[in-house]
């Protein structure tokens, strides 16, 4: 299969400055919106039903994500991409594609260099030694010394809601307002710049020259303390830390192999299980609930950092198949049930009395395999073929997707978590609540990265009307009574 890189804003920038590539992007996209506005405004997309309105609009097409889309045969699509076009194209570190080049996808619709990923790794080096009185020192700095007051029983994932509500990541966009930028654009252009003579309120955004944009700051800087975050969340300090010329991931595995335990040996391996890991859930659909929430909230809250805090909670119970924590618990019964080395008649006898009580965890009903799923069953295929958990997750998922098909006619397949569950556990990151907060680590990338665009192209807050249960029973009928006048009306004039 030929892979291309998707142009559709424009040809491939070449600066190794993500904001001035950035700031080539946005023009072609204002152009885009003008045009679809303009020509297609009155169009209709999507019709919603009764059922569709009590079914939470589950399928309907209602959102705009330009970072990321679900199609129905490929899977997650980042830009236009494939999961297999983004870890065959994306720019590598170690074995494994890197989080910043996969960030510099998101935010422009390119594939980066290798000088381009590397510039940009050396930019989130630079801002996270900025902001280091807030991740390190004797108490892990002051968002560490915050989660030291915290309850013991408080989850991984409410810490990291904590530890990013405490972060200040809105300075610049304050600083701003501040000083006279208004509230409805934080893509503000300098005095020097010439504006563009505005001829649709499109084009009052455009420039020639440059844009500074504040939410763009302090999304960067954000991200590239993200990771000292994480690791403050795993483990309150940490020392002797490699801090500088070191790649996103790298820098968190840092913190995780010493809160952890994990060997020299191990680590190595362990980055780039993590780097992939990361790439692969970089994004996902607009309408999931940890990821609707930031969507909202980055068009109306000026902190990225309080929008983080709440997408995190979210992503307690994802997937909605069952999340690392509840599949991982589901294997460790069948391990303690029939060994580790289960034999197919006991396990299928198992597996036929769970599906008769929909208490299957970890699989979801579609006729093509999550993309994701399949790139780390290809890693561990190649990285860790002999792993005991592994052979037993891949002999489950063959019974259940056999059993599902043969008893109830659906075709189900695993979820990630089916793999990535076992794939931890080998690394030695066992905790998998807290591994639930790497997944949602991966996906602030795609969180930031929308929430620029949405910032830049001066997006709309999502505000739909709601109407109780009563008055749409009552429109309903209202309807149903006029269409039976209008026959009645019609035959009598026959």
């Amino acid at each position: 299969m030929k892979l291309k890189v998707s142009t559709t804003r424009g040809a491939p920038s070449t600066s190794t400055n993500l904001k001035e590539a950035l700031n080539e992007k946005i023009p072609v996209h204002y152009d885009l919106l003008r045009n679809i506005r303009q020509q297609y405004g009155s169009a209709v997309i999507s019709r919603i039903t009764v059922e569709n309105m009590y079914n939470g609009l589950r399928g309907v097409n209602s959102m705009v994500r330009d970072t990321c889309e679900t199609d129905p045969k490929h899977g997650i699509k980042y830009r236009g991409l494939t999961i297999p076009e983004v870890v065959t194209l994306l720019p590598r570190e170690g074995r494994s594609p890197s989080a910043e080049a996969v960030f510099w996808l998101l935010l422009t619709g390119d594939i980066p260099t290798q000088e381009q990923t590397a510039s940009l790794i050396a930019d989130w080096s630079l801002r996270r030694q900025k902001r280091k009185d807030w991740w390190s020192g004797p108490s892990g700095g002051i968002v560490g010394s915050v989660l030291q007051t915290l309850p013991k029983s408080t989850p991984p994932i409410g810490k990291l809601s904590v530890a990013l509500t405490v972060f200040e990541s809105g300075k610049h966009t304050k600083e701003a307002l501040k000083n006279g930028a208004l509230t409805h654009t934080h893509w503000e252009v300098s005095q020097s710049d010439r504006m563009i003579k505005p001829s649709t309120r499109w084009d009052f955004w455009f420039t020639e020259l440059r844009y500074f944009q504040y939410t763009y700051e302090d999304g960067m800087e954000l991200l590239a303390t993200l990771p000292a975050i994480i690791g403050l969340v795993a483990k309150n300090e940490v020392k002797n830390v490699k801090e500088e010329g070191v790649d996103w991931v790298q820098f968190l595995s840092e913190y995780l192999c010493n809160a952890f335990n994990i060997s020299k040996i191990q680590k190595q391996p362990l980055v780039d299980f993590l780097r992939l890991y990361t790439v692969l859930n970089a994004d996902d659909n607009g309408g999931l609930p940890s990821i609707h929430v930031t969507e909202i909230l980055g068009a109306s809250q000026l902190c990225i950092n309080q929008t983080l805090a709440a997408g995190a909670l979210a992503h307690s119970n994802e997937p909605e198949s069952g999340t690392l924590s509840q599949y991982m618990e589901f294997q460790a019964r069948l391990q303690r049930l029939f060994g580790r080395e289960t034999k197919d008649e006991k396990l299928r006898n198992y597996v036929a009395t769970l599906i008769k009580k929909d208490k299957l965890i970890g699989y979801k009903e579609g006729e093509f395999c999550d993309p994701r799923y399949t790139a780390l069953l290809n890693y561990a295929r190649e990285h860790i073929p002999n792993d005991t958990g592994l052979k037993l997750s891949k002999t489950v998922s063959q019974i259940v997707t056999k059993m599902m098909k043969a008893a109830k006619g659906k075709s189900v397949c695993p979820e990630q978590s089916t793999i990535a569950g076992p794939i931890f556990e080998f690394y030695g990151l066992r905790d998998m609540k807290f591994n639930q907060v790497l997944l949602c680590m991966s996906r602030c990338l795609g969180a930031v990265a929308s929430i620029i665009w949405t910032k830049a192209v001066n997006g709309s807050i999502e505000q739909p009307t709601s109407r109780s249960t009563y008055t749409y029973y009552s429109s309903l009928q209202g309807i149903r009574g006029k269409r039976k006048r209008l026959k009645q009306m019609k035959q009598s004039q026959k």
